[in-house]
């Protein structure tokens, strides 16, 4: 199957799941320098696009094993669909929750007080160590 980067689309117009595209980092670990930073492009339930972020270039090989750490939800083991220069697609072994992986972390309730921004009329946000409720 041959990947067009540019319009990220494969020859074959077939997929067994929906790509999103949005921005998100992620770290890989199985490549030659141990774990590496890199964006994920777009993200299914079945895969994903990767931008590496760092310098210098691991080697990249089709068929390659690896696990991407994704925000909320942990990770996730695969292997490399097909590569051009630092980007990549990896297919997963297991079919996950994209829309898991663009929610917040937090929904705030449980951020503590004391990195609660306070808003102050007329002036820039800042943010004021020990307020909090008592």
């Amino acid at each position: 199957m041959q990947h067009d980067p540019e319009t990220n689309t494969d020859s074959a117009s077939d997929r067994a799941s929906e790509r999103r595209a949005f921005f998100l980092t992620t770290t890989l670990f199985g490549l030659d320098q141990g774990s590496v930073g890199a964006r994920v492009r777009n993200l299914s339930a079945g895969g994903m696009m990767i931008e590496l972020a760092e310098e210098p270039e691991p080697e990249i090989v089709r068929g390659q094993r690896l696990t991407a750490e994704l925000r909320n939800i942990g990770r996730v083991k695969g292997e490399i669909a097909w590569c051009e220069g630092r980007r990549f697609g990896i297919r997963f072994d297991r079919e996950i929750d994209p829309e898991a992986a663009r929610k917040p972390v937090s929904n705030g309730a449980s951020t503590p007080d004391f990195i609660k921004p306070v808003l102050v009329p007329g002036r820039a946000l800042k943010y004021v160590e020990g307020l909090g409720r008592r």
